[in-house]
């Protein structure tokens, strides 16, 4: 398992592995008993794809809250499982 300290994940670019952009990470959810990441906050950027984003969950501040579960793995961007997050989005997790 990899390390990524929390500054170098800060605005970094989120995309789904079909190439859908879906913004850069603003923040992390942890779950304060495991101490594990539950959430990845994305705020949308230029060239996201809005439909796909209005179905997903999003925090108050309209920042999309993606499943930590969703990540597939991480270089210069984090990349994203598009099919767990239609799934998600269609049970409305």
């Amino acid at each position: 398992m990899a390390r990524f300290s929390v500054d170098r994940l800060a605005n970094m670019p989120v995309v789904t592995d079909k190439g859908i952009m879906l913004g850069e990470i603003v923040d992390l959810i942890i779950d304060e008993l495991t101490g594990k990441i539950t959430y990845i906050v994305v705020k949308k950027t230029k060239g996201s794809s809005e439909s796909f984003l209005q179905k997903l969950r999003h925090d108050k501040e309209g920042n999309v809250l993606l499943p930590y579960a969703s990540i597939k793995y991480i270089t210069e961007m984090v990349v994203v499982d598009e099919r767990y997050l239609r799934i998600q989005a269609s049970k409305g997790a």
